[in-house]
């Protein structure tokens, strides 16, 4: 049994081009997904990133504002947002700090390369 922890203590500075007081720990990276918990700070940023994978963004704690292409929109604990491939993605908050688990499934492409595996 493998148990991996995250939370306060054992985040990481994310270091992605963008990314402005945010922390972040990997919880899962297989052939299928990857999982991470992901915390930003109360005036932080994240993106502006694209990703060639669809996701799903899962807020646990707090709130901020999530823009998708031309789209923006505000996101609270207890909501959670499909993220398509290959849009444009920015995350965001404005005094009030956001802590939320990043699900990012591998495209079928990947997938049948076996990337990630």
């Amino acid at each position: 049994m493998e148990i991996r922890r995250f939370g306060p203590g054992n985040r990481r500075t994310e270091r992605e081009a963008g990314a402005i007081g945010v922390t972040s720990a990997l919880l899962h990276a297989g052939g299928s997904a990857h999982i991470t918990e992901i915390a930003l700070s109360d005036h932080a940023a994240l993106g502006p990133v694209r990703s060639p994978n669809d996701g799903l963004l899962i807020v646990i704690e707090g709130g901020g504002w999530l823009a998708l292409a031309d789209e923006r929109q505000r996101v609270a604990s207890g909501e959670a947002v499909a993220l398509p491939a290959g849009v444009e993605r920015l995350l965001a908050t404005d005094g009030v700090p956001l802590r939320a688990i990043l699900v990012e499934f591998a495209s079928t492409h990947a997938l049948e390369q076996g990337v990630g595996e």
